[in-house]
């Protein structure tokens, strides 16, 4: 297998509460359902209206606004909680209200809607993820240890695990042991929060931690890891003498600057928090991180890097990962995590520029800390992505595991639509015939930055950057910004709706499939416990390639942690072996067309152990026969399948 691209106003004042009206709710809706649980990204229309005679009465009122929307639209059960955490106005008056979800009482992970209001008080909006609590477990099936043992994760864990409900990698909610695991790999150390499931002992979802930040508070590592000095807290520039630590210093105030200057934002979290700087971490450190409390510099090793604080870009890249996580909170993977890193980027940009950069050098970066021998080379180039190897094309972006699904090689596509939308222009390749009107640095950033601190929420993907940027804040600019996605291939339209599903018998082909570019088909197949079931397709044109799951749709993604296997070549004719099913269950095998393809046959035979008498793990056993592992063990008369 191969790593595969694939085509993600004026309030009128009343003295009651100003409720929701049903009537009102169902009038002009626009809904765009993007999620694999079937519940919309965006929903637009008019929805009454929020009492903003005080903070108070406008989160109350929100609140309850927002209760009966994600009844109406997004499939509520009763059991769920929208909890107000933070309102933004923007500068035109218009209000954007954030919430996180709770279900039966406990906090639900990686999820959050935005509900927008005009200036008004209208409400004409409302996006973000939500998880409707209907089918989930109440209790977990899996104690913690015994289901994060089950998941073999890396690393060491640092954390107590707590139970906690997560929007997992397949798009649906889980009731997961949530626990901090910490480990070092090849980019560095690294520290992940971890979602098992309480029922499965699968990963659900896993949440990096480490982002590769007036008060500040700057220190000196002396090329060791740990122990470091302090050498500054003040609040104005320094000079040392010591380059390396005199740019942590005074870049950190650079980017404080910035963000004050032109967002009105006090610090990362906008609540003043001090800004600590570690320079000169360990020996010949080739890289910076911010790790959700401060930022990193290493001194490189002096022949492909020098001291990452050297260069203002660095500097306001790692820092705004900060900002992000303390309003979007985008989830350091696969197309949410390729947006938190763009977004780093693009801010990175306007601080150089704040700093002296001009022209062609400010859509460069890390120019000033990379192969300090060769002149005019970066790490990325926002202009032209493609130039250092990175995506700058949606429908072929990187879909494979590696860089956590692609965070900073596809960022490169979010980079080139703001790029064109401040200077204006075309795509750099030709991928696209768009012409961008530029709107220039100021447009553009403000726009951008209210995206990410007002309506991106946890899992957004490229269509919700779209949808936040032109549809929520494009303003007189929408058509700017949306010009500027379609130039880099990000779709404005959701994907169609997936078909229903198709039972299969086993053994048995079933020929004459077919679909066009992007289309998904789920086949079923029922399984007894002990059996495995091996799928193939054949097909001699177009490109199919094949995803098997037990329980549930299969996730159409080559980063799924919760398909049994995928096989993704680059033709039509795919195998793929799951594992023995540990109880009874429906195998659903998902088709994705790459390219279009036709008169394609696919058959799913399983694998049988002798008619369904295998028993899972923990079940009564005497002589280990009857188990599916073939092990019987425990005390005399208590013996159960190990």
């Amino acid at each position: 297998m191969s790593n595969r691209r694939y085509p993600s106003m004026l309030f009128v004042a009343v003295l009651c509460m100003v409720f929701v009206l049903p009537e009102v709710i169902m009038a002009q809706v626009n809904s765009r359902s993007l999620r694999a649980n079937g519940s919309p990204a965006f929903v637009t229309g008019h929805f009454g209206a929020v009492n903003a005679l005080s903070d108070a009465a406008l989160r109350t009122s929100a609140k309850s606004a927002l209760q009966g929307l994600v009844i109406e639209h997004f499939g509520a059960s009763g059991n769920e909680e929208m909890v107000v955490t933070k309102v933004v106005k923007d500068k035109m008056g218009a209000l954007h209200v954030r919430f996180e979800q709770k279900l039966n009482g406990l906090p639900m992970a990686g999820v959050g809607m935005v509900l927008h209001a005009h200036a008004d008080g209208t409400i004409y909006a409302v996006n973000g993820d939500f998880v409707p609590g209907g089918d989930l477990p109440l209790h977990p099936e899996l104690s913690a240890m015994t289901a994060l043992g089950m998941a073999n994760i890396q690393g060491t864990r640092v954390s107590e695990p707590a139970l906690n409900y997560v929007l997992g990698a397949d798009g649906q909610g889980h009731l997961a042991w949530k626990a901090t695991f910490e480990y070092v790999n090849n980019d560095g150390p690294q520290r992940d929060e971890v979602f098992v499931d309480t029922t499965t002992g699968k990963i659900a979802a896993r949440h990096p931690q480490i982002k590769y930040t007036r008060l500040l508070e700057t220190q000196d590592c002396k090329q060791r890891k740990n122990r470091c000095t302090l050498v500054s807290r003040s609040s104005n520039p320094i000079n040392t003498g010591d380059e390396a630590i005199d740019s942590a210093h005074n870049y950190a105030i650079a980017t404080y600057d910035y963000y004050w200057t032109n967002h009105g934002r006090d610090s990362i979290d906008n609540a003043g928090l001090p800004l600590i700087s570690r320079a000169h971490y360990d020996r010949n450190y080739n890289n910076a991180y911010w790790d959700g409390t401060q930022m990193t510099y290493g001194d490189g090793d002096g022949v492909t890097f020098i001291p990452f604080s050297q260069d203002a870009d660095v500097v306001a890249h790692e820092l705004t990962h900060g900002v992000t996580e303390h309003s979007s909170g985008l989830i350091y993977q696969n197309e949410s995590g390729a947006l938190n890193e763009a977004w780093s980027d693009i801010f990175g940009a306007m601080v150089d520029r704040q700093e002296g950069a001009t022209g062609a050098d400010i859509w460069l970066l890390g120019e000033d800390i990379y192969t300090p021998d060769t002149s005019g080379d970066a790490l990325r180039n926002m202009a032209d992505p493609a130039e250092y190897g990175d995506y700058d094309y949606w429908p072929t972006r990187y879909t494979g595991l590696l860089d956590n699904g692609g965070v900073h090689s596809n960022s490169g596509i979010a980079n080139l639509a703001f790029k064109l939308l401040v200077t204006g222009g075309t795509h750099p390749r030709g991928k696209t015939t768009v012409t961008v009107p530029g709107i220039g640095f100021a447009a553009a950033a403000d726009i951008f930055y209210m995206a990410n601190v007002a309506c991106m929420t946890a899992n957004s993907n490229f269509a919700a950057a779209r949808y936040c940027t032109g549809d929520v804040f494009g303003g007189p600019h929408a058509d700017a910004v949306h010009a500027a996605w379609d130039a880099v291939g990000v779709p404005n339209l959701p994907p169609p709706p997936p078909n229903e599903p198709i039972t299969l018998t086993t053994n048995v082909p079933l020929g004459g499939q077919h679909a066009d570019t992007g289309n998904i088909q789920q086949y079923t197949l029922d399984v007894v416990a002990g059996d495995s079931v091996t799928c193939t397709t054949a097909c001699n044109n177009g490109d199919a390639d094949l995803y098997l799951r037990f329980g549930a749709a299969a996730e159409i993604n080559p980063n799924s942690t919760t398909n049994e296997c995928s096989s993704f070549s680059s033709n039509s004719n795919e195998s793929c072996t799951t594992s023995a099913a540990s109880s009874p269950n429906t195998l659903y095998a998902g088709i994705h067309a790459y390219t279009t393809y036709t008169d394609l046959t696919i058959t799913c035979t399983i694998n049988s152990t002798g008619g369904g008498n295998c028993r899972a793990q923990g079940a009564s056993c005497s002589t280990g026969a009857e188990c599916c592992s073939g092990s019987c063990g425990g005390k005399p008369g208590a013996r159960t399948c190990r």
